[in-house]
């Protein structure tokens, strides 16, 4: 089987996307845009010599709504993509990329029972484990209790990571039995080069007891069909004590190697299974002062190990202009550990002027490069300048294993649009 040719599927998404935009009347549509320039100057140390590396984005989104077709409900176009002009001696030789993250059209038909979305997007619930894929996503709701999806296109596979396939499909059956709960079964199945990829069947379940509004039950649960046995499964409990201490409880397995394409060479060097079990802890002490903290006992293929942190923020002023804290994380596997300290600041000066600072360090219980520490420093300076125009320097400068000193500086350029397009509805 041969590749789909990617830029034909872009260029079809954009014609997807303007022949909406030209069916649609103005009447009352709304529309926001952002554009955000990204210009980071660094040297990269490569084979022994270091280089100048100076990459600007160009990140640009945009939604679309209240758009008005005959005979469809909630017509939304939403686009966002990305852009990049390398400047200096960028690693893999290319001085130009780009390409889209999302772009499709949504909308409801028959009295808003079914929903139809066109274009590139992502599958998040169930056995799609987010997904991208250039195609169809039709839902089908004939009651508020309970409806069926099914989806079916090309998956996307994203910069620097490997190939995801040649063609999806995939559906799903739910049920919402009551407000904020949800129940539902899903299969997934993935071919690349006419072989399978992925055949996934997954359970996923939320629960709000009526008598416990308070307490939220989550379940999960993706069993390969190809490999007979079970990707990832997890069981978490969140209890919202009050106004001022939330605990969260839960369990949880994964396979990594399964979460890479059967077909893959990778996959084989994955371990067997990992298993998390422990819980999160949020608690507001006064009225602008926060503790946070989570404890997870780890077991693999390696033997058991521990991951705990905690957080302490500190909102200093009343008015929430000045934000500072302390954080520290132990992370302790048979085969690795470290132990991270790091202090946080925020402070807005004036309503336009927002200034932040960030230290970090992390030490190993092991050499890396000959080296058991690493200290990190950023700086950020924001100050919008216009009603829609927002400007933000960043300065990095760490020690690290891996470099003996680096210094990094990036410049970004916001600009917000939100306009209405002909007469607002009463």
């Amino acid at each position: 089987m041969s590749r789909p040719d990617h830029r034909r599927i872009v260029a079809g998404l954009a014609a997807v996307i303007g022949a909406g935009w030209a069916a649609s009347t103005a009447r009352g549509q709304t529309i926001e845009a952002s554009a955000t320039t990204v210009v980071n100057g660094r040297a990269d140390p490569r084979d022994g010599v270091i280089h100048t590396a100076v990459p600007a984005f160009e990140l640009v989104s945009l939604r679309a709504r209240d758009l008005q077709v005959k005979g469809v409900n909630d017509l939304t176009l939403i686009l966002s993509g990305w852009g990049e002009v390398a400047l200096g001696d960028p690693w893999d030789g290319k001085h130009g990329a780009g390409d889209l993250d999302v772009a499709f059209a949504e909308g409801k038909l028959w009295r808003r029972r079914i929903a139809v979305r066109l274009g590139r997007q992502l599958l998040v619930v169930g056995a799609g484990r987010n997904l991208a894929f250039d195609g169809v996503n039709v839902t089908f709701a004939p009651w508020a209790f309970a409806g069926i999806s099914a989806q079916a296109g090309i998956p996307v596979t994203p910069r620097f990571a490997v190939d995801r396939g040649d063609a999806m499909v995939g559906g799903r059956a739910f049920v919402r039995p009551g407000f904020g709960s949800e129940a539902g079964v899903s299969l997934l199945q993935v071919l690349d080069d006419g072989q399978i990829a992925r055949r996934d069947l997954a359970f996923d379940a939320r629960v709000v007891p009526r008598r416990l509004p308070a307490v939220a039950l989550n379940g999960f649960a993706l069993f390969s069909l190809y490999e007979r046995r079970l990707g990832e499964g997890q069981a978490t409990a969140s209890w919202q004590i009050g106004p001022r201490v939330e605990v969260t409880g839960g369990y949880r397995r994964t396979a990594p190697d399964l979460f890479l394409p059967r077909n893959s060479i990778f996959s084989v060097f994955s371990q067997e299974t990992r298993d998390e079990v422990g819980g999160y802890a949020y608690f507001r002490i006064w009225r602008r002062l926060r503790l946070q903290g989570d404890y997870h006992l780890v077991v693999d293929a390696s033997g058991t190990g521990h991951d705990a942190s905690a957080k302490l923020t500190d909102t200093v002023d009343a008015d929430g202009r000045t934000t500072v804290g302390i954080e520290s994380r132990r992370l302790a596997l048979p085969v690795a550990g470290y132990t991270m300290a790091r202090a946080f600041a925020s402070m807005r000066a004036t309503p336009v002027l927002v200034a932040t600072l960030d230290a970090s360090s992390f030490f190993f219980d092991a050499d890396v490069n000959g080296v058991r520490y690493s200290f990190a420093g950023v700086a950020t300076l924001g100050y919008g300048f216009r009603p829609r125009w927002r400007a933000l320097v960043t300065a990095i400068g760490s020690v690290t294993p891996f470099a003996e000193r680096r210094f990094e500086a990036m410049a970004k350029l916001v600009y917000d649009l939100s306009l209405r397009v002909g007469p607002v509805k009463p």
